[in-house]
């Protein structure tokens, strides 16, 4: 696994050793499902407490979602450049792939000033380009290796694709409930959302 991969895999948790979807279609139904339950999750959070940062890593929930939108716009932006015969800086312009703390704290930082909705809304159309990103490429295309040059010879788009959204989505949620469990302000409603999930 190139150093680029290592390095990305260390943000997120054992999701990322998820399975990876056989085809298209199956990881465009990942890809929704992992999005409508962190949604889910999420909506329940009143607007006092959404940039509480009491989340694990003293995170806030808005914090949370603009991670999702940074780790998201950067994937389709890594295509777009090549696409275009631009050069590709990954993870991002002005960092390193040792520097991915810094790199989410760009992405709180650029977004401290949005509300929970707001941010939802972003989250939204960026899942939107996403999956019309994922539709527009053949099976081939998504699933071969080698197939960009900014994705590397060991990792298809389509696993790029699984770690920078699917996997931490389902990190996320789990953040945020247990997040939820510890904290007092849910304890009424958390049980009964929680039940069963």
């Amino acid at each position: 696994m190139p150093a680029s991969s290592r390095c990305l895999c260390q943000t997120f948790d054992s999701n990322v050793l998820m399975p990876l979807p056989a085809d298209k279609c199956e990881l465009l139904s990942s890809l929704q499902a992992a999005y409508s339950k962190l949604v889910e999750e999420i909506a329940e959070i009143p607007s006092e407490l959404e940039r509480t940062p009491e989340l694990e890593g003293g995170i806030s929930p808005c914090d949370l979602i603009a991670y999702q939108i940074g780790w998201g716009r950067l994937l389709l932006a890594w295509d777009d450049l090549e696409a275009r015969g631009e050069p590709v800086e990954m993870p991002a312009p002005g960092f390193k792939w040792n520097q991915l703390g810094l790199l989410a704290s760009a992405f709180y930082r650029e977004h401290r000033e949005q509300t929970l909705r707001q941010l939802l809304v972003q989250f939204e159309v960026c899942l939107g380009e996403i999956r019309s990103f994922i539709e527009s490429s053949a099976e081939d295309t998504l699933f071969g290796k080698g197939k960009r040059h900014w994705a590397g010879q060991k990792w298809s788009l389509a696993k790029w694709s699984q770690v920078n959204t699917i996997a931490p989505y389902g990190s996320a949620r789990a953040k945020l409930r247990k997040w939820k469990k510890s904290n007092p302000a849910f304890h009424g409603t958390c049980a009964k959302s929680c039940a069963g999930r």
